[in-house]
């Protein structure tokens, strides 16, 4: 289990960018040295995960996504857990169960709708309790790897590449960053 946890706010997601590409003081971190963070990357298991994704996760945990055995999904997971929209969520459920109690309907009916109200919320990616600005945070953060690759092909062919390529790499990366910390609740 992660040895720290971080509240995930728009300020928090701002200083990560800031720590992989200062846009004032054009520092960056030198994203994908020719190894990358370990951890699987979902189109290519053998390919270590997307750095980007593997600084957000140290970030918020301390840890490196190796010694949680984390995948990149559950770096936008963990992300979105340690958010405010885990909150926004169990209200509308909340509300959502209170609405079919206050129907007062069979008890195997009302049970039966306040599971699949659950279930949605647990098991549904396109859940009716998901607001829309975490659906697009989550995309926001799913597209990094993408960011991360553009122009150079993947991480794993980088080691001989320039310090301008390095640079903006990170820039593209730290963009998308940004992107995301914009659909956080304020």
């Amino acid at each position: 289990m992660p040895a720290k946890k971080v509240h995930v706010t728009r300020a928090f997601m701002l200083k990560v960018a800031d720590s992989i590409y200062n846009t004032k003081t054009r520092q960056f971190l030198r994203l994908c040295n020719g190894t990358l963070q370990n951890g699987p990357d979902p189109e290519d298991a053998e390919r270590p995960m997307h750095c980007g994704l593997g600084e957000l996760y140290f970030a918020m945990t301390g840890r490196q996504p190796k010694e949680d055995h984390m995948t990149e999904e559950g770096v936008i997971d963990t992300a979105v857990e340690l958010s405010d929209f885990g909150g926004v969520r169990e209200a509308a459920v909340a509300k959502a169960i209170a609405g079919v109690k206050a129907l007062k309907l069979p008890g195997d009916l009302q049970s039966d709708m306040i599971d699949n109200i659950e279930q949605a919320d647990e098991e549904d990616d396109e859940s009716p309790f998901r607001p829309e600005a975490e659906n697009e945070f989550r995309s926001l953060l799913n597209d990094i790897p993408e960011k991360n690759d553009e122009d150079t092909g993947h991480c794993s062919v980088m080691s001989d590449q320039s310090w301008e390529n390095y640079r903006n790499r990170a820039s593209r990366v730290a963009t998308q960053i940004r992107r995301a910390a914009k659909k956080l609740p304020s």
